[in-house]
Formats: C-alpha cells, sequence, structure tokens
C-alpha cells in the first residue's frame, strides 16, 4: 500500500478507487436471469413502463435482464406463451378468456383499468363532434371478435341507438389500412390509440373525437401476465420483475421529459404527440398492480357479449396480486 500511494499520491489512488467502484456499480451482475417478456404490441403507451424500466436500470438492478418480443397481435402472443417461448407477457384484458380456454398463464398485475387508453378517431372532414354523433356511423374495428368490436356495442347499448345506432366493421389492426379505410369513406371513424388522432391531427387528416372513457367509466384494458412454468419454477424473478415495472412507473410519473423521450423512440410519434399522448394517459396506470374488481367484472361481460366463452368465468381463478409489492 506505501509503495501505491508513493507512485500515484493519495489522491491518485482515491480516484482510481472512485473510478473502480462506479465500474462495480454499473456492471451488471454476471449471473443477471433473463427474462422473455413480450408485449401484444409494440407502440402502445400503456406498455412503455418497460421499455422506461430497460432504460433507467429498474430491472438491471434486480438482477434481471429483459429479453423483449413483440408480437403484432394477442394470436401471435397466445402462440408464444403455449409454445414456452416467453416467460411474461403484457397484453389486454381480454386475453384472460385465453386462460379459460387452457392458456398456461395467470394474470399477475394491473396496467390500466381505464378505457382512455382507447379512442374514436374520425377524419379530417368528419362534423362529428360529440359520442351523439355516431350514431348510425360505420366504424373500423380490428376483427369481429375484439375489444375494439365491444367498444361499439357497448357505445350502442349505452346509448340505447338498437338498430340504429353505430355500425362496426373489421378492417384488421393496421394503422395504415385504418386510415386507408377513413380517408376512402369506407368507415367513417374507427377505434384505436388516442395518439393516432393527435398524430393525424398534426398532419391534417384526422383528429381524436372521444375516448371510451366517456361511456364505459372503469374497463381492465392491461395485464401482465406470467406463464404457469414461471409461477412454479421462479416465482421470484416475478416478483422482482413486477418490483421494477412499478419503480418505472413512479419514474414516469415524475420525470415526462425523459418519459416522452423513451416513448418516441417505440411509438415513432411527434415530440408534441407524445407529450399529448403522456398528459391524457399518465394518470390512468395502475400505480401499485392491482386489480379493480368493478374493471374486472366489466371486461369478464365482454367474454360473452363477443361470444368468446359460452358463460361468464369465475374471474378470481384467472388473476392473482400474490406477486406484487406488499403495501
Amino acid at each position: 500500500m506505501k509503495e501505491i500511494i508513493n507512485r500515484f499520491g493519495l489522491r491518485g489512488m482515491t480516484c482510481a478507487l472512485a473510478a473502480a467502484a462506479a465500474l462495480v456499480a454499473v456492471t451488471p451482475p454476471a449471473s443477471a436471469e433473463t427474462l422473455r417478456v413480450g408485449k401484444v404490441v409494440a407502440q402502445n403507451f400503456g406498455f412503455i413502463p418497460l421499455d422506461v424500466g430497460v432504460a433507467q436500470g429498474f430491472f438491471a438492478k434486480r438482477n434481471l435482464e429483459i429479453d423483449e418480443f413483440d408480437f403484432g397481435g394477442g394470436a401471435k402472443q397466445q402462440q408464444a406463451i403455449i409454445a414456452g417461448n416467453i416467460d411474461i407477457a403484457i397484453g389486454g384484458g381480454t386475453d384472460l378468456a385465453f386462460e379459460v380456454k387452457g392458456s398456461p398463464a395467470t394474470g399477475i398485475a394491473s396496467i390500466s383499468a381505464s378505457p382512455s387508453f382507447m379512442g374514436y378517431i374520425v377524419g379530417a372532414d368528419s362534423t362529428a363532434r360529440t359520442a351523439d354523433d355516431l350514431k348510425g356511423k360505420t366504424i373500423g374495428v380490428s376483427t369481429q371478435g375484439s375489444l375494439t368490436k365491444w367498444l361499439v356495442d357497448e357505445l350502442n347499448r349505452v346509448k340505447g341507438w338498437g338498430d340504429d345506432g353505430a355500425k362496426p366493421i373489421a378492417i384488421g389492426g393496421q394503422l395504415s389500412t385504418e386510415v386507408a379505410a377513413l380517408k376512402t369513406h369506407q368507415v367513417d371513424a374507427f377505434v384505436d390509440a388516442p395518439a393516432i388522432g393527435y398524430q393525424l391531427q398534426s398532419e391534417n387528416a384526422g383528429r381524436l373525437l372521444i375516448t371510451a372513457s366517456e361511456y364505459v367509466p372503469e374497463l381492465q384494458v392491461f395485464i401482465i401476465y406470467a406463464t404457469h412454468n414461471m409461477e412454479q419454477q421462479n416465482p421470484d424473478a416475478i416478483r422482482r420483475f413486477l418490483a421494477g415495472w412499478i419503480e418505472a412507473l413512479a419514474f414516469m410519473r415524475t420525470h415526462k421529459p425523459e418519459t416522452v423521450a423513451i416513448a418516441r423512440k417505440v411509438t415513432g410519434f411527434s415530440q408534441a404527440v407524445e407529450e399529448r399522448e403522456y398528459d391524457l394517459l399518465m394518470p390512468h396506470f395502475s400505480f401499485d398492480g392491482r386489480f379493480d374488481p368493478a374493471a374486472i367484472a366489466k371486461i369478464a361481460s365482454s367474454f360473452t357479449a363477443l361470444k368468446i366463452l359460452d358463460a361468464a368465468p369465475d374471474m378470481a381463478t384467472l388473476y392473482t396480486e400474490r406477486y406484487l409489492p406488499q403495501p
């Protein structure tokens, strides 16, 4: 030690030790566990906490390395779950119905119980100003058995429009297809993420009319799922993942500029659009991951309405809160 001090001086040694400590702090442990995490789609703001958690090191500090997969739809993600290709799935509340049909996964955390994440987008030349103006209009939805289709059916039910109500038309979930259908007046509106309306407005090609929260107070829109294999073999990793997710949400809540910057890399939206999306949706996350019974009951009612299931299941068997951090 005396020789080291003589060669470099006390100050130099102190700097060297500080640099070594910093290197240890930022270098991920060699034994970090890899979690294969699937997103049903990449661009949805509801799933951005995963990207924030990776970028800010909230998973890494819990000895987790995230291997992300983007599936572009629920069917492909379910195939990956069944094949054992992913450990954690981030998807829609309607995916709970797949568990009834044998999908080896369990809902482990609520992402959001707010329909604010879904909106009606109309064309630039539309005269619609309120939800009432959608009566008798054609509304683009992804498929006939989708949540977007149910949202149109629910609008008709709430408004009491019956056969004179809005007409859902399946046009697929690709943005290019939706916009083309709007511009050619194949549909009068379509149901998708509100930010798409903001983006179209910036291009003078459309606008957001309403969000679904205007007529649906609560709905279990998005959920995090763990496969049965993960539950059986590594429940501790599930707990660490959810702790990282919740820390990412807390960061997002108080760090708008950083969150917008990370989100833009995923969504591709402009700065102004992403800031509007943040302001609209950030308050509607579940910051503790716990489920709202009313929102669960509402999504359950969609299963029979969409004819996904013949009867409403016992929802308590499809999700759990046991992996969430304790209050």
